[in-house]
């Protein structure tokens, strides 16, 4: 008796948890991309972001520039030492 009404009280449940739930419709990336590039309103894009070759390399001199110089323990291994 209480297998049929734990049954019964399932069914129940699953029936309207099914019921009650909603599909959500999922976009590519593709499809997110051609939307957001149609609502630009034909406006120019943005220019690209600045690239390593418009980018000062800052100065050659090793007292200006400390990063130039290479750790103690490069310049051992450089050597030939350990």
């Amino acid at each position: 008796m209480i297998t049929k009404i734990a049954a019964g009280l399932l069914a129940v449940t699953l029936l309207a948890a099914c019921q009650s739930t909603t599909t959500t419709q999922r976009t590519t990336l593709r499809e997110t991309n051609a939307a957001r590039l149609a609502a630009a309103d034909g406006t120019e894009p943005m220019p690209p972001a600045e690239g390593p070759e418009e980018v000062g390399a800052g100065p050659n001199d090793p007292v200006q520039n400390p990063a130039l110089v290479p750790s103690p323990l490069l310049r051992n291994s450089a050597a030939g030492g350990l």
